[in-house]
């Protein structure tokens, strides 16, 4: 078994004056409280190499926090980096009994946005995609079109996510952009590719979060049930771009487990992905979802990538960190009744989809 002991939360943002070091601490010592250590930490950062210009990134941190010799490695999957950090925490306090501390660090404004964006875009392939420059945004504008066209849907009924998220946003104390946003609002800013525009997607920053996992339940009430993980091919070679083979795999694994009664943290870079998310699990009908999600009150309670904010490596494990919160101490004013929580993440098109299951024992 392994159990969510405690987690730490940094408020997700632009913080130029602070260093990925400063940001990670603060995580770590929400998170661990006033002593003790882990037997293990298990780290997630996307830019490591880029922004940060920094390898063996565990063992550099667990130096500067003090933990040393603790044993420490990171974990590295795209945008879905955090949620397997989570994974692989969890197998480990399973395997050796210890404590493990897994730790999501981002330093996105590190540099100008156009080199982050460069960055980001390494999680397409390089010879096919990348090089070619086409970006994360483009196959989601090419989404987009399809969607609309396929299923009659105006871009003005688009707007239904990000505007449901800013609102969810507004009282979520760590979410990088609390406050709400208009329909008509979305559609009108600045165009970022095709259809998509900037209220579409999530904004840049900086984030550190961290979840202290134990093989002891404790004072404990969430374990952490399951976790799944699958692939799914570049966009150019799917079927069906507007399903998401991957993501439906893992969901097909998980509601089996939960029931079909959860709170959901999805991926929701850009809004076209929730909507695809949401009806490749199965939860909403094809071409259903935009007029569905404003009955969904708990899914992206957080406010989701879109409003808290994507702080890349450290989004999964914010994630689980929300929904624990959400089944205990409550998140954005609500506290979730039922039992399951599930976190779901994705690198890219659904390149690489994995999720994470809650349970309340």
């Amino acid at each position: 078994m392994a159990y969510i002991k405690s987690v730490g939360l940094v408020r997700v943002g632009r913080y130029f004056d602070r260093s990925y070091k400063d940001l990670a601490l603060e995580a770590i010592e929400k998170a661990m409280g006033d002593g003790g250590r882990p037997g293990y930490v298990v780290v997630s950062s996307m830019l490591a190499e880029s922004a940060l210009k920094q390898l063996d990134l565990g063992s550099v941190l667990a130096e500067w926090v003090g933990m040393a010799p603790v044993p420490a490695i990171r974990v590295e999957a795209g945008e879905n980096g955090g949620l397997a950090a989570v994974e692989v925490g969890a197998a480990l306090t399973q395997s050796t009994g210890k404590e493990v501390l897994v730790l999501g660090v981002e330093k996105g404004t590190e540099y100008p946005t156009t080199k982050t964006y460069g960055d980001y875009s390494h999680i397409l392939e390089w010879e096919t995609e990348t090089v070619r420059n086409v970006r994360p945004p483009d196959l989601a504008a090419l989404a987009m079109e399809e969607y609309m066209r396929r299923y009659g849907v105006s871009r003005e009924e688009l707007a239904a996510w990000p505007v449901k998220m800013h609102r969810n946003a507004v009282n979520v104390p760590h979410a990088q952009l609390r406050f709400e946003i208009r329909a008509d609002a979305v559609p009108a800013a600045t165009k970022i590719s095709g259809p998509l525009t900037l209220l579409d997607m999530f904004p840049i920053g900086d984030g550190a979060a961290a979840i202290l996992i134990s093989k002891e339940r404790g004072d404990s009430p969430i374990e952490i049930a399951g976790a799944y993980a699958s692939t799914g091919m570049r966009y150019y070679l799917r079927d069906d771009p507007l399903h998401l083979t991957a993501t439906a795999e893992v969901f097909r694994k998980a509601l089996r487990l939960t029931g079909g009664e959860q709170a959901l943290e999805i991926h929701d870079s850009y809004s076209i992905y929730a909507y695809l998310i949401l009806e490749s699990a199965g939860i909403s009908p094809k071409g259903r979802a935009p007029a569905d999600v404003e009955g969904m009150e708990w899914v992206n309670v957080s406010g989701g990538l879109k409003a808290r904010g994507h702080p890349f490596g450290a989004t999964g494990v914010y994630q689980v960190a929300e929904l624990f919160t959400l089944m205990t101490d409550g998140l954005g004013g609500k506290t979730y009744p039922g039992d399951w929580g599930v976190a779901h993440g994705m690198s890219g098109h659904d390149g690489n989809a994995r999720v994470i299951v809650l349970r309340r024992v």
